[in-house]
């Protein structure tokens, strides 16, 4: 397992959380996310055979936010 973190624009509330949450969880080889709205980051914990940074990328930029 590896883990990332990555900053991202836009996490303004807890609604943004659970919903960065639930987009990066749902991707294959993810152990666990943490999203923090005051850090304005998440940290994955991931399968790299299965997932990579381009996923989660593609996942948040799909969900309507942007990488800082």
């Amino acid at each position: 397992m590896e883990t990332i973190t990555l900053k991202i624009d836009g996490i303004t509330c807890m609604g943004c959380v659970r919903t960065l949450n639930g987009v990066l969880g749902a991707l294959p080889g993810v152990e666990s996310v943490d999203v923090s709205k005051d850090a304005g980051a998440a940290t994955i914990c991931f399968d790299p055979a299965k997932s990579d940074a381009a996923a989660f990328k593609a996942a948040i930029e799909d969900a309507g936010y942007d990488l800082a």
